[in-house]
């Protein structure tokens, strides 16, 4: 009898450590997705300049390089529906948005010689479903 229940012991004794641990799991990367959104969602509230928008650019370049996001034969980021993010911005001149990866191809230079003091604004967000970290931006010229 005693074996029996020092067994039934141990046995609700690992499940509550579980149950704990995926619980503290859950809870830390619910922290780290909040706080990776925050620093993409201040750049969405409003306008804000070219200058602005190059950082938030390369802020998102090195986070998918970070988390070695794949890409296609076109050099462009794949979704992986976790943790991917992308940015295309539409110029006032332009009937197409242009991909973050090609503005980086042109040269962070390039863009913020040409736009640095021109006004965006975000006018399209979307969240990963599963994870709902950001998942893609669009910026307009205003």
């Amino acid at each position: 009898m005693k074996k029996s229940l020092a067994i039934l012991l141990i046995f609700i004794l690992i499940i509550i450590v579980v149950f704990v641990y995926k619980y503290n799991s859950y809870k830390l990367e619910y922290a780290q997705s909040q706080k990776i959104n925050s620093e993409y969602e201040e750049f969405t509230e409003g306008e804000i300049l070219g200058t602005s928008l190059i950082t938030l650019i390369n802020k998102a370049m090195d986070c998918n390089e970070k988390n070695n996001i794949q890409k296609d034969e076109n050099n462009f980021y794949i979704d992986n529906n976790i943790n991917s993010i992308k940015i295309d911005i539409k110029f006032l001149e332009a009937n197409e948005n242009f991909q973050m990866e090609r503005i980086e191809k042109l040269g962070s230079e390039q863009f913020i010689k040409n736009f640095a003091t021109a006004s965006f604004k975000c006018t399209k967000k979307q969240y990963h479903e599963k994870t709902k970290n950001i998942k893609y931006l669009l910026f307009e010229q205003i």
